[in-house]
């Protein structure tokens, strides 16, 4: 059964900071492969609050107003790897939580798929997933488009 859409609607992609480059890389090998309208590379910072399209941290007494400035490299740096790659893709802050978050931005942009990474190795990292839970077994459990995890056990450094 051939689809009557001539592209594929839209590929969101979680990314967060200091994650290694190798989800943005292979979320642009999809959208060359799939031709999707839009490759959305999505930060949702669980730290952030939005209240009329501002956003603020949750608590402004433990955390810095670094938030912006690493939002701002991040962008820079996802939305390089993906001209670099001839992929037309748009940049998105967002704040809450992550699987909320994506799972509300990708039924918005008719996403055909969320691509995102695995966590990053150490003792926070695994506490953090064990209060929260994993973000790509979130989505898996709760999305009826395929959840793509890219693994990245071998390029966090140690």
């Amino acid at each position: 059964m051939q689809s009557s859409r001539t592209h594929s609607s839209s590929i969101v992609v979680g990314i967060i900071p200091g994650q290694p480059d190798r989800v943005i890389a292979a979320s642009c090998d999809m959208a060359i492969a799939m031709k999707p309208n839009r490759l959305h590379l999505v930060y949702v910072n669980s730290t952030l609050t939005e209240e009329n399209g501002h956003m603020a941290p949750l608590d402004p007494d433990s955390m810095s107003e670094t938030w912006h400035e690493d939002s701002q490299a991040l962008s820079e740096r996802a939305l390089g790897i993906a001209r670099n790659a001839g992929i037309d893709a748009q940049y998105h802050l967002l704040a809450g939580d992550p699987v909320k978050e994506l799972s509300r931005f990708a039924k918005q942009h008719d996403a055909s798929m969320i691509v995102v990474g695995t966590r990053e190795r150490g003792a926070l990292a695994a506490l953090q997933e064990w209060t929260s839970g994993s973000v790509s077994v979130r989505l898996a459990h709760t999305q009826n488009i395929p959840i793509l995890t890219i693994p990245l056990a071998d390029e966090y450094k140690n």
